[in-house]
């Protein structure tokens, strides 16, 4: 009697956790015929389906349900045994891991934090594709837009783990370090962010500045100022490396953001989620300060 395959099981776990095809084939790091093949050889070996298509949605049948079960806690034990195993880090070698993990964030983590440290994180997962999604709209984990999310507010509900890493520190930098903020002029965020807490603690510190220019992102906003010999408000992240930008220390920035760590419920465990999310921590820690206690993932 032939028995379900390691392969077939878990692509089962994956798919009905992704809900579609393609999410599936991104985490597993394969392509979507070997995800269908996979099933249905599944399929093939127990003698009886195990998935159903509700408009265009998968999800498992009456008896798929009881084998996912079953299929989720070899996934949970096969990680938790991972997790013990020599080299300390959710896997006893870090080049054996494999699959597509994608983390959205806000520009200035990413082009001011994780894509100045990719070097590294590819040396030391050279299995594991990272893709990188900077949105100005916070992506939605339960929908499976992501698998990972930095973000600077932690939503109210959701099924997901978070873990406070971080905070993010404004500062005002000028195009010359003897600039005055309060008679420059200055290019802003665009009006959209209005709402934002550094945003307002900007409006109420300088009210009457002028502004000649708007982006939505810090390093734009950096370019700008420069070629206009104008001030701005950016993450010190950004504008610590924002060539020809000076820090104006004699305003002290008192807003500030608490960034988070998401990742849903149902997939932190798995090794090359493990492997990102711990990545990530390890990088953000020169944005740590001390902020009480945090939920820890």
């Amino acid at each position: 009697m032939k028995t379900p395959d390691w392969d077939g099981l878990r692509t089962f776990a994956v798919l009905c956790r992704a809900g579609n095809m393609s999410a599936a084939a991104r985490e597993l790091g394969i392509n979507q015929t070997t995800v269908s093949r996979r099933i249905a050889r599944l399929e093939e070996v127990l003698g009886y389906p195990i998935l159903r298509r509700d408009e265009g949605a998968l999800s498992p049948t009456g008896q798929g349900r009881q084998l996912l079960e079953t299929a989720r806690l070899m996934e949970e034990n096969l990680a938790a045994f991972m997790g013990k195993m020599p080299g300390g880090d959710g896997a006893d070698d870090k080049t054996a891991l494999t699959g597509n993990v994608r983390l959205s964030a806000v520009d200035a983590i990413l082009e001011g934090v994780l894509v100045p440290a990719f070097g590294g994180f590819h040396q030391c997962y050279p299995g594991l594709q990272l893709e990188l999604t900077g949105h100005n709209r916070n992506l939605n984990i339960a929908q499976r837009e992501t698998d990972i999310a930095i973000r600077l507010a932690l939503p109210e509900s959701g099924a997901f783990r978070s873990r406070r890493i971080g905070f993010m520190e404004f500062a005002i930098y000028g195009a010359r370090p003897d600039m005055d903020a309060h008679i420059s002029p200055w290019v802003d965020l665009t009006e959209g962010f209005a709402d934002k807490p550094e945003q307002q603690w900007l409006s109420n510190a300088f009210g009457n500045r002028r502004v000649i220019g708007r982006a939505n992102r810090s390093l734009m906003l950096a370019g700008m100022a420069k070629e206009a010999d104008a001030c701005c408000l950016l993450p010190v992240c950004i504008g610590a490396q924002a060539t020809g930008m000076h820090r104006l220390a004699q305003y002290d920035v008192t807003a500030g953001r608490e960034i988070w760590l998401l990742v849903h419920q149902d997939m932190a465990h798995l090794p090359h989620i493990r492997a990102v999310l711990d990545w990530v921590t390890n990088v953000m820690k020169p944005l740590a300060r001390p902020l009480g206690e945090a939920r820890v993932l």
